[in-house]
């Protein structure tokens, strides 16, 4: 352990191999001297020239924001850790004209006298969804919260016990249920419920507030199985004063069965079978910024209006010019499928992304020791929608004798590539690699190899 210390520069050494006396690199070596040290306590070998390589890689990749650019070659397109859905041009020029000047966000200019922000976007949801209202908040969690908050609290919410679902970041909804005021009433079994447990819950329990559907993200249950239609549950709430509620999730607007993909529920499709409120976020399968949009009937919508807990949740000018734009697109389906990026990508056929993988191929194949071919691959919609859906995609396989190596390179490199690992092949993914980062791959890749 003794000599390992030894391998530890000093950081006069190191301020002159760099030629530099920053602030800067001194926090870098630090942070990598720390890291050895560490590695010296767990018995773990080195020499100084992994020192300062690691040195040298962060210093050269080095940037003050903690908030930066990946290329995602997973092939999960709404992935949740690489911040969810891409931007369309027109959603980011939107945002950008917005940004750079004064704008009406809370002002009445045919009126001359303060406005509200809750009327922006209103249109437009109405249009797509047909509901009579809508509202929108910093994201579907809020949107769940306020919802069962303004309705709910103190009172009775039944849910079946299929739907108390967990999802990313240990967000539960018994737990939010709970927190936002409502008493929970489990009603069912894991995994079959039916109309009559419904039923003996509003015989049995006073002062019912509302029935609770919940969109069951990342997982499916299968077999054995059953659950009561949002139809059935209109029909049997029939006059009482009980709120019917669906949490959507990822919230779809465009039904995408005649694409191969099994059936999901659209905002559309809620509303019809009578939903009074339904909630769903837009930076999933809408493919906008973060945000939750609240749709129904108009009377709930202005009590959340009134909740004091709005303010806590509303968002900005810039989501709110986002989205907009992110929905007026859906107004021209032939466009939005080529202009909106998750749109695209969950439409794409194989073949497209094929020549699209042919195309980085045939560039990577030119570096001298490259070792890699194409190969079929399956890519995922990603954000907690279609959870057993598969598309057919393809991936660059590469052949390294250290797979874990080469990943870690390519991730921590200028770039972030975020490639996968699998059967000791690093896999890159066309179906979420676009076409402006061919270069950055190409060159990472063939500073790697030449190293």
């Amino acid at each position: 352990m003794k000599n390992l210390y030894k391998k530890l520069p000093q950081m006069n050494e190191i301020l002159n191999k760099f030629s530099d006396n920053s602030q800067m690199l001194k926090d870098i070596a630090n942070g990598v001297l720390d890291e050895f040290r560490e590695k010296i306590k767990n018995n773990e070998n080195f020499e100084s020239s992994d020192i300062f390589s690691e040195i040298e890689n962060r210093y050269k990749n080095y940037s003050p924001y903690s908030l930066y650019n990946v290329i995602n070659a997973t092939g999960v397109i709404l992935h949740t850790n690489l911040g969810r859905a891409v931007l369309s041009e027109i959603s980011i020029d939107r945002v950008r004209k917005i940004a750079t000047s004064y704008s009406n966000l809370e002002y009445d200019v045919e009126k001359g006298k303060r406005g509200s922000r809750y009327t922006h976007l209103v249109e437009i949801a109405k249009k797509l969804t047909g509901a009579e209202d809508a509202l929108i908040v910093n994201n579907n969690a809020a949107a769940v919260f306020l919802v069962l908050n303004t309705f709910c609290r103190g009172k009775n919410a039944v849910i079946s016990r299929g739907e108390l679902v967990e999802i990313g970041g240990s967000f539960r909804i018994n737990e939010i249920m709970n927190e936002s005021g409502a008493h929970i009433v489990e009603v069912g079994a894991t995994n079959r419920t039916h109309l009559y447990d419904y039923q003996r819950a509003i015989d049995e329990y006073e002062e019912i507030s509302a029935i609770v559907k919940v969109h069951k993200s990342n997982f499916q249950v299968v077999g054995y199985e059953e659950s009561v239609d949002t139809k059935d549950l209109h029909d049997l709430i029939g006059d009482r004063d009980i709120l019917l509620y669906e949490d959507l999730g990822s919230g779809s607007l465009i039904d995408l069965t005649s694409y191969g993909f099994s059936y999901e529920k659209t905002v559309q499709d809620c509303l019809k079978d009578g939903i009074d409120l339904v909630s769903f976020s837009c930076d999933k399968l809408i493919g906008g910024s973060q945000a939750g949009i609240i749709v129904g009937k108009k009377k709930y919508i202005d009590k959340m209006k009134n909740n004091q807990l709005l303010r806590a949740f509303r968002v900005d000018k810039l989501t709110l010019a986002s989205v907009e734009a992110t929905l007026y697109e859906y107004l021209d389906f032939n466009k939005l499928k080529v202009e909106n990026p998750t749109i695209r990508m969950i439409l794409e056929d194989s073949e497209s992304v094929k020549k699209r993988c042919e195309k980085l191929y045939n560039k990577l194949k030119k570096i001298k020791g490259f070792d890699g071919k194409i190969v079929e691959s399956d890519g995922k919609i990603g954000g907690g929608s279609y959870p057993l859906d598969v598309k057919k995609t393809y991936s660059i396989e590469i052949n390294y004798d250290d797979a874990t190596k080469l990943e870690s390179f390519l991730r921590l490199s200028q770039n972030h590539i975020i490639s996968t690992v699998y059967n000791g092949f690093v896999h890159l993914n066309a179906l979420t690699i676009f076409e402006n980062q061919m270069d950055e791959i190409y060159e990472t890749l063939k500073e790697f190899y030449e190293k």
